[in-house]
């Protein structure tokens, strides 16, 4: 990933008052804190332990994460030196984020010595997405030779993540709908039709940047399939620790495919080519660090770029990984989505927008949307297919 062609404007910070950035830290994070709470079965000192970030991030500053035993203790000291004393409004918002979900794993203690070491804070919430999204599996089966309607499917899946849509609250019916419903007046932009042809190139080497888990992966999962059954081959890249909630982590696909195995509908047929593709080898599942750094995507180590350009196309999923690629930056909407993203292979960025951070809009198409609703950049409710092609 090269860096931007034009000067890179200042990140979000959660100090821009009554802005979604500033709701998101000062009101999201302490929920979330405080449902991972009443969701696990945390002993006092892990339950104190987790209040106590909920409450340090309304007037607390930025400090050290006291594990110098992890693995990526050295990592996330390198990441929190420059934001040191800083408060959690006035750093970097991508930083404070991924910051606070590596501080949420200490404090459960995910990466210590004891009976939750390894366990995932946000599992009841991923189970219950996981339940609710076995209907569209069935459905997405239906039409997996349909690619256009394949990328729409992974593009709207990610309008329900768990960290703005938490489990459990609406019919799997309705989140069906929410994916398949077909949003066509809400695409901000379209490049399906580049994508699609890459993507129906035979033998085609993709690269897909994972995000969430439920009806998100179970969408990026048919769009595998469909790609593995014209003899392609797919690296499917996973969150090496649990993050934002819902993003996929190596247990989270394994028990995904394990229960679209089970099912007597034809969500079956979309596990047994994820299956066969895993036996033979044409599917590949690997992690990175990178994926649940603060890092903005032109920071992408070397080892990382290179196998991403390996790839026919890179498939970029999810709001968050579309903010990394932007630098989680105050872009201009109109500046031009190529001179930002500079990848090693051709890109196509799949995302429904949750954040105050775009690139690439056509000003009569903003205005639009800006009419239409005045929380279009922040509601979720309206959606990227964007393409890039490889830096030169």
């Amino acid at each position: 990933m090269l860096l931007p062609t034009t000067t890179i404007p200042e990140p979000l910070r959660a100090n821009e008052a009554g802005t979604f950035t500033e709701d998101s830290v000062i009101r999201r994070l302490p929920e979330i804190a405080r449902r991972t709470i009443a969701e696990n079965h945390l002993d006092a000192a892990h339950a104190n332990a987790v209040e106590a970030l909920a409450v340090e991030i309304g007037d607390g500053t930025v400090t050290r994460i006291d594990e110098p035993a992890a693995a990526d203790a050295d990592d996330w000291d390198s990441y929190v030196t420059p934001h040191l004393g800083m408060s959690w409004l006035d750093a970097p918002w991508f930083f404070i984020e991924t910051y606070f979900y590596r501080r949420l794993l200490a404090a459960t203690g995910y990466s210590q010595p004891g009976d939750r070491r390894g366990v995932d804070p946000f599992l009841h919430q991923k189970q219950i997405a996981l339940d609710g999204a076995l209907e569209l599996a069935a459905q997405l089966a239906e039409i997996i030779e349909d690619t256009r309607t394949l990328l729409g499917a992974s593009l709207w899946a990610n309008r329900v993540d768990l960290s703005l849509w938490p489990a459990g609250e609406d019919a799997a019916s309705a989140r069906t709908d929410a994916v398949l419903g077909g949003r066509q007046s809400h695409l901000l932009v379209d490049n399906s039709e580049t994508a699609a042809e890459v993507l129906n190139q035979p033998a085609v080497n993709v690269h897909l940047v994972l995000d969430n888990s439920g009806a998100e992966l179970v969408a990026d999962l048919a769009l595998v399939a469909y790609v593995l059954g014209r003899r392609g081959r797919v690296t499917l890249h996973a969150k090496s620790h649990p993050t934002f909630v819902s993003d996929v982590t190596v247990p989270d696909l394994d028990e995904t495919i394990r229960r679209l195995s089970d099912e007597p509908t034809q969500a079956r047929d979309i596990a047994e080519v994820i299956s066969a593709g895993l036996t033979n080898g044409s599917l590949q599942v690997t992690t990175d660090p990178f994926w649940v750094s603060p890092g903005a995507g032109w920071t992408c180590p070397d080892h990382l770029s290179t196998q991403l350009g390996a790839a026919d196309l890179i498939v970029m999923k999810g709001d968050a990984n579309y903010r990394r690629l932007l630098g989680d930056a105050h872009w201009d909407p109109t500046t031009p989505f190529a001179d930002i993203v500079r990848p090693p292979s051709p890109l196509v960025a799949l995302r429904t927008s949750k954040a105050l951070v775009m690139a690439g809009i056509d000003p009569s198409v903003a205005a639009h949307a800006a009419s239409t609703d005045p929380d279009w950049m922040t509601s979720g409710e309206w959606g990227l297919i964007q393409y890039a092609p490889p830096a030169t």
